[in-house]
């Protein structure tokens, strides 16, 4: 429960007084990782922030239900806003014991509406027209529209809902937990982490095609970049039983890219060779410069990309068939996504492949010049 991704914490008591937090909300409050600092809610966050938490959590405790996925507005402090999802945990009297709260980092609802119509452009609308359905296109687009403005909410909304019973069953709150039950928990909470990465998955390829990602560019180091993804998932790397082979090149090679997207990009690329690379294979990554451009590479040993599919999987929603499929874990977006956000960096993404040898995928990226 401390490892949860997601912010989540517990209060008690009139004044919502924290009496547990985890790691994420101890980060995301800006204060020290402890059990809890069993203080009210509104002396961990300040300001708007902390009033309208407090006045959530007044109205589920008020109302005995449950408030999820509620809007917090954080426009005037810089921030895009908050969804927070609170449960009351009520005793067999009914009466409300302790408050859960979870929080997370959200887009304005408009601006998730607008990359939904993006995807269903792309996937069906584009598709009919093509074919001089124009009618049929703009029918279409209405019934798309008002589908994937149900799909946000009726799948987000009971996936964070599960996620927060886990933690609470997780907790003990509701008795208590074997270590059998806590493994199922923890398989449970994967499954809807998962199920939640492939809806924020489209979502992002929708951004992509909109133009509406912004982009921070400055000067990155591509071997503390290489670095820094690898020990994002390195854990993951052992578990698999595959050998990390380290990175190799000049530590002084600079780049000029957005280092949350160049971190994002070579996440995907690592997480790629995980899947197609049997236990016992290697993973490498390797700096360096060529033409006036910086490279970072990802090589595996894995099975390798037959020739005729070595462009085709960076079309969206394509993915490898052959082999090791029961380890697949997203819809076919994530090289898309990835050559697209480095082609927006005036970059680009390329692979080399032998069928049964490995792979090699490359992101070149401009390098800091003088």
């Amino acid at each position: 429960m401390r490892r949860s991704p997601r912010p989540f914490g517990i209060t008690r008591g009139a004044e919502h007084t924290l009496v547990y937090t985890n790691a994420a909300f101890c980060r995301l409050a800006g204060i020290a990782d402890t059990e809890a600092p069993r203080v009210p809610i509104t002396t961990v966050f300040a300001g708007a922030h902390g009033e309208a938490l407090s006045a959530l959590l007044d109205r589920a405790s008020r109302d005995r239900v449950e408030l999820l996925d509620e809007h917090v507005d954080a426009s005037s402090e810089g921030a895009s806003g908050w969804q927070c999802s609170v449960w009351p945990v009520t005793a067999d009297n009914a009466k409300v014991e302790a408050l859960a709260i979870e929080i997370r980092e959200s887009s304005p609802s408009d601006a998730v509406l607008e990359l939904q119509r993006q995807v269903a452009e792309q996937m069906l609308l584009g598709a009919l027209r093509e074919r001089g359905l124009a009618d049929d296109a703009e029918t279409a687009d209405r019934a798309k529209t008002a589908f994937l403005r149900a799909m946000s909410h009726e799948l987000r909304t009971p996936l964070n809902a599960i996620g927060g019973y886990i933690d609470l069953l997780d907790l003990g709150l509701r008795g208590p937990v074997t270590e059998d039950q806590r493994a199922d928990f923890a398989r449970v909470r994967n499954n809807q982490l998962h199920l939640a990465a492939l809806i924020t998955e489209i979502l992002n390829f929708a951004r992509l095609g909109s133009g509406s990602v912004a982009y921070a560019i400055s000067d990155v180091n591509g071997c503390d970049a290489l670095r820094h993804a690898v020990e994002l998932i390195e854990p993951l790397i052992a578990q698999q039983g595959l050998v990390f082979d380290g990175v190799s090149g000049d530590s002084s090679i600079v780049a000029r890219a957005d280092p949350e997207k160049v971190t994002q990009i070579l996440v995907n690329l690592l997480s790629n060779a995980m899947k197609f690379t049997p236990a016992g294979g290697h993973i490498s990554a390797e700096c360096a410069v060529m033409n006036d451009a910086v490279t970072l590479s990802i090589s595996d040993t894995g099975l390798g990309i037959p020739a005729e599919k070595l462009e085709t999987i960076f079309e969206p929603f394509v993915q490898l068939k052959e082999g090791l499929s029961d380890r697949e874990g997203g819809i076919g977006l994530g090289l898309s996504i990835s050559r697209d956000l480095a082609r927006a960096m005036k970059g680009d993404l390329t692979v080399e492949s032998t069928e049964g040898k490995g792979t090699r995928f490359t992101l070149s990226l401009p390098a800091k010049s003088g």
